[in-house]
């Protein structure tokens, strides 16, 4: 089957869940024997260079990168205000570029046409016309971020500058998915958002894969050492630390003066450096995750925003860590709490799972061990590629009729 797959960015280096997601999906293509095309932004702030490209990608058929320089531009994006469209997503729109992907399609034959993400679905609406099926990949319902954000924000500003985003990023979220022929949701509250916005067309949930890894040695552990990492220039993960920072750590300290939290993820606040001190550790961007997570035994993630499937999560899950997570954190999952992981939705509650999880050794590691067990049989690679064939098949199918 040959595949043309269009992303919002070239996915290297695998530090954050967007990258890896896209990574895996065109890995798992390739490995199933699938011709596959990768057409992608090449943007200023996530630029991969020629070589890298070849380095790393050399199992696609073919990588087709393209400049645009995404910053964020503060008088464009006031202008955003006075128009209707959405600032978030009109600054990965570039007219050159939809002019060079309509040549490559008409230089190929391609039996589906996938595009990764929100941020690319734009160009949906400037295809030339043809019979192949296209794909949207929602690795999120982007408006629901930012209207749970509202929800949450106390500052009276904030709150109305988030519902506003939020609100024009559903009215285009509502317009373009009719541009498909298919929906791949990554998770099945977000099919079930995604058909209430009117998309009576085929809907799929399938999950990001994950190449599995050899087991995590759970004798390096310290018990005492709890991590997080994510990207941090996401704002939900901004609040989710936040809130651990000030409301849960310092609880967790008082009952147990020897544990140890590390604040991990690229582009770290300035201003979350303050929270350092003899029990938190503020790292920043981590250059080797398996050498950054081998001595600590429990993953937290806190997040009280968001939609999607967390990939650090999964990964957490795949390295046989023991979670601590709010709901919001494990949406997407499937787990049952107390058995892959802890869930908790308050500051009390939260603490406390993660002090059972320090001064229980065996309740942790039997949780880590099953919470593998269960990211090997729904998330591995080959499991999830296999949904996607299947899905790329069945809109063929249907597009012949």
């Amino acid at each position: 089957m040959k595949i043309l797959v269009i992303g919002s960015r070239i996915p290297y280096p695998l530090h954050d869940g967007g990258a890896i997601a896209t990574y895996s999906l065109l890995q798992g293509l390739a490995h199933t024997g699938n011709d596959v095309h990768f057409f992608s932004i090449n943007t200023k702030k996530h630029f991969v260079s020629a070589q890298t490209i070849k380095e790393k990608f050399g199992f696609l058929s073919n990588v087709v990168p393209f400049y645009i320089d995404t910053s964020l531009n503060l008088w464009q994006a006031a202008n955003s205000f006075f128009t209707n469209k959405s600032y978030n997503i009109s600054r990965f729109f570039d007219p050159q570029m939809a002019e060079a992907l309509n040549a490559y399609i008409a230089k190929n034959t391609f039996d589906t046409i996938h595009f990764e993400g929100l941020f690319v679905s734009e160009y949906a609406q400037h295809l030339k016309k043809n019979n192949t099926p296209i794909i949207y990949r929602a690795h999120n319902v982007e408006f629901k971020i930012w209207e749970t954000l509202a929800n949450t924000h106390k500052n009276i500003l904030k709150k109305w500058i988030f519902s506003y985003l939020a609100k024009k990023i559903k009215q285009f979220e509502t317009h373009i998915i009719q541009y498909f022929d298919a929906i791949a949701a990554i998770t099945k509250n977000d099919a079930v958002i995604l058909k209430s916005l009117g998309y009576e067309k085929m809907i799929e949930t399938i999950c990001v894969g994950i190449e599995s890894k050899t087991a995590n040695n759970q004798a390096n552990e310290i018990p005492e050492n709890v991590y997080h990492i994510g990207s941090m220039e996401w704002m939900p993960n901004q609040e989710a630390m936040k809130w651990f920072a000030e409301k849960i750590w310092p609880l967790v300290v008082k009952q147990n003066p020897k544990a140890m939290f590390y604040m991990a993820g690229k582009n770290m606040p300035t201003g979350f450096h303050a929270y350092q001190n003899e029990n938190l550790k503020v790292v920043g961007e981590v250059a080797d995750l398996e050498e950054f997570t081998k001595n600590k035994s429990i993953l937290v993630v806190p997040l009280l925003s968001g939609s999607g499937l967390r990939i650090k999560t999964l990964e957490g899950m795949f390295a046989q860590k023991a979670i601590v997570s709010t709901t919001t954190g494990a949406i997407g999952l499937d787990i049952t709490n107390e058995n892959e992981m802890l869930l908790a939705d308050n500051s009390q509650a939260f603490a406390d799972c993660i002090i059972k999880l320090i001064d229980n050794n065996l309740l942790r590691n039997d949780m880590a061990k099953r919470g593998q067990q269960f990211a090997e049989k729904y998330f591995g690679m080959a499991q999830v590629s296999a949904q996607w064939q299947s899905l790329y098949e069945k809109i063929m199918a249907k597009n012949r009729l």
